[in-house]
């Protein structure tokens, strides 16, 4: 499932991604400000990245020869989420770090300050490990 959009505004936009992207359709994308170049496209995020930088939700993966991919940029819409660990009541209004770009690493502890890609507020399917919440980047970075 990844993440996926329950409320609010899911209008998404093109944003620059290279030729050589590895961006996938639900997935959580921030820009690649790592490698000092004039352009900082949106790559796949990771659990080493900071939620200040986070771009939006891929919404569609883009072809091999796309230089731009449709990203829904985060406006404080509400998501759902696959989760690493069965969610408990103790994890809501946690925030928590990513394990990868497309799972979220839900624990009862607070992430550190900008590390911290989503704020739970909700358990939508223990069994399958799904929460909902809202996704925290760029001028919405929380600072723990």
């Amino acid at each position: 499932m990844a993440f996926k959009c329950v409320q609010g505004d899911s209008t998404s936009i093109p944003m620059y991604c290279g030729a050589s992207s590895s961006l996938v359709a639900g997935e959580l994308s921030v820009f690649d400000v790592s490698t000092g170049a004039a352009v900082s496209p949106v790559i796949d995020s990771t659990a080493s990245l900071l939620a200040e930088n986070v771009a939006g939700v891929v919404l569609n993966t883009p072809a091999a020869a796309d230089v731009y991919c449709d990203v829904i940029p985060i406006r404080g819409q509400v998501w759902d989420y696959d989760c690493t660990s069965t969610p408990t009541t103790a994890m809501l209004g946690k925030v928590n770090d990513l394990t990868n770009s497309a799972t979220v690493a839900n624990s009862t502890t607070i992430s550190t300050a900008n590390t911290g890609f989503v704020r739970n507020i909700a358990i939508v399917d223990s069994t399958n490990k799904i929460m909902r919440g809202f996704i925290l980047g760029g001028f919405d970075a929380v600072a723990n």
